[in-house]
């Protein structure tokens, strides 16, 4: 019974969080649309899944419209809509819209008073409006079938003054240097945006510019704090004459003391600010390859050269073997018939004879001729796969290797007049090997492409120095002479570096490549004099060549993250594939390289079956 509650219980927690994933904002979301004869409210209910806001439909939905648009932003979609079904888009409080449907005025007026006007609108609308003493003038003006705030706010701004918005949508209509003495004290809440830390994340790179060590410094300063967080200098401008903006830094708030018109302004600029940013999780491939071309061609006469070979002269004797005298080593010699060969030729049967004396001989045996060419590809390799999750604008960075320190001795003339040595560390110590990798993504708004600065560096040692008086990659170098000789270990370092930006789709790979690390060997082996001959001296020489090309090749994916649902997808998709390269490996361990399980199990069961037979 535990376990089916336990069961119960996440599927509701699975509901709930695909149903809040759902409605998380996308406020550069773009939207395509295509319909006709459709109620307003369904084309509302379609942009408010996909933008994730909370959209009232008030007034005017059950209004028909046809509309078709092709990737734009999802609020000019919904502008249009209830502009086309004679409704407007209301903000309200917690940042919810309200679409409704407002009274529409036709009128035209001739030098009337402004409080007639204001009148006027107020009784075909139905609005509550409070005309402020000091709110005067005449004018002009000639309106059809337009919403109602439209005209008042026409009306009201044309001889400067301005509409302020109470409680319960109550109107004022005040002059704007009476808000002076009205000032108001907000408090706002900023949810992602925030100055840099005092606590920074140190990325040693060389490609990480002064105006970046800068600016991190300047985030320990209160006074720097406008330079590194430009949001409170572009806000202060919306400020009116006298207001008042305070950041309270450890809790990320904006109080704020100014007019209606300034706080509403303020709000419009944070609500554009304030968003949530995109994610982009980057999948890097480090790739390696190396490629071989060889080429050979002559007669190799070995290390030594030719082998020419003499002996002196050899005489036959019958010490410890007498051939024909009947004892034991007649029955091992070459002759089948069991007699023979004798040092006697009359003894011999056929013309099988010894002779009495052997010369010495020349022997060219160790001579062989060559004609090799060979292109391989010798290896590939995946040096490094970093993955990371970055947020939108901000650079990441990950290294993965060791960091080396090495010494240099130091000698020194001491007060006795002798040398006095010391070892401390040296100048270019310490040095980094390995991998690292710096990312910094843009996410184009309103799409899922993302532009990315990319810059990854690969470090090794290759030097070749004695493996017992130095460390591996470093090289040996000797100094001095007669018999004060010393010895020096210096690393030997091979990097391999890419910049570059791009722009790419998400879920799009690119290569990066270009790379290419190339050697050359050739060697000649001749016999002096002899491969000068015309025609024939190719008999006397060897040539070998190697040729080496080593290849980087960087492969980058990103995937734009905007929600927790996306974020679980590239989770689970992730997991599923280390899960399949896991499983194979498992697979080959277990039961062979290129065997498929159902096949072993297939062959299983026939023994089995064979065995049970046997019986």
């Amino acid at each position: 019974m535990k376990t089916v509650i336990r069961i119960f219980c996440a599927l509701l927690t699975l509901a709930f969080g695909l149903q809040a994933s759902a409605l998380a904002q996308v406020s550069d979301a773009h939207v395509s649309l295509r319909v006709e004869g459709r109620q307003l409210e369904e084309v509302v209910n379609y942009l408010r899944d996909q933008s994730g806001h909370n959209i009232v439909v008030v007034e005017g939905g059950d209004t028909k419209i046809s509309l078709e648009l092709t990737d734009v932003p999802w609020r000019d979609a919904l502008d249009l809509a209830a502009e086309q079904a004679g409704c407007v888009v209301e903000e309200r409080t917690a940042g919810v819209l309200a679409v409704i449907l407002p009274p529409r005025v036709t009128f035209e007026f001739d030098d009337a008073e402004l409080r007639q006007v204001i009148s006027t609108i107020g009784k075909l609308s139905g609005a509550n409006i409070v005309v402020a003493p000091e709110v005067a003038g005449t004018l002009s003006l000639r309106l059809t079938d337009v919403p109602w705030r439209d005209a008042l706010d026409v009306a009201v701004k044309t001889l400067g003054y301005t509409i302020v918005e109470e409680n319960r949508g109550i109107l004022r209509v005040v002059d704007p240097l009476s808000l002076q003495a009205q000032m108001i004290t907000k408090s706002y809440q900023l949810r992602y945006i925030r100055p840099a830390s005092k606590y920074i994340p140190n990325i040693t790179s060389e490609f990480v510019g002064v105006t970046e060590k800068i600016q991190a410094q300047s985030a320990n300063s209160e006074a720097g704090l406008e330079k590194i967080f430009p949001v409170l200098k572009a806000l202060k401008k919306a400020l009116t004459q006298g207001g008042q903006m305070d950041y309270i830094r450890s809790s990320n708030v904006l109080i704020v003391r100014d007019t209606s018109q300034a706080h509403a302004e303020i709000a419009e600029i944070l609500s554009k600010l304030d968003i949530e940013p995109a994610q982009v999780f980057v999948d890097v491939k480090f790739v390696s390859t190396q490629n071989d071309d060889l080429f050979n061609l002559g007669v190799d006469y070995g290390e030594f050269g030719p082998q020419v070979t003499a002996s002196g002269g050899q005489i036959p004797i019958t010490f410890p073997f007498n051939l024909g005298s009947g004892g034991f080593e007649d029955s091992i010699i070459a002759n089948s018939g069991g007699v023979g060969p004798f040092a006697d030729g009359t003894l011999n049967q056929g013309t099988t004879t010894i002779p009495n004396t052997i010369f010495g001989a020349l022997s060219f045996t160790g001579i062989s001729a060559t004609l090799r060419l060979l292109q391989t590809d010798t290896s590939t390799e995946v040096v490094q796969a970093p993955k990371l999750v970055l947020l939108d604008g901000r650079e990441g960075t990950i290294f993965v290797g060791e960091t080396i320190r090495y010494a240099q001795a130091k000698s020194e003339q001491g007060q006795a007049g002798g040398l006095q040595l010391s070892v401390e560390e040296a100048s270019g110590s310490p040095v980094e090997t390995g991998f690292q990798l710096l990312v910094t993504p843009h996410v184009i708004p309103g799409s899922s492409k993302v532009q990315m600065d990319i810059i990854p560096k690969e470090t090794s040692l290759t030097g070749t120095g004695d493996g017992s008086i130095a460390p591996p990659g470093f090289d040996v170098f000797t100094v001095g002479a007669s018999g004060l000789e010393g010895s020096i270990a210096l690393p030997r370092e091979r990097s391999s570096t890419i910049v570059t930006s791009m722009l790419l789709d998400s879920g799009q790979t690119a290569v990066i490549g270009g790379l290419t690390t190339e050697s050359e060997q050739e060697s000649v082996s001749r016999v002096p004099g002899l491969h000068r001959i015309p025609l024939i001296g190719w008999l006397f020489q060897y040539k070998s060549k190697t040729h080496q090309k080593s290849s980087l090749m960087v492969f980058v994916t990103p995937s734009v993250v905007r929600s927790a649902e996306e974020n679980r997808r590239v989770l689970e998709r992730e997991l599923q594939r280390r899960q399949g390269a896991y499983g194979e490996r498992l697979r080959g361990l277990l039961f062979g390289e290129g065997q498929d399980h159902a096949q072993v199990q297939a062959e299983s069961s026939i023994r089995l079956a064979s065995a049970q037979a046997g019986e």
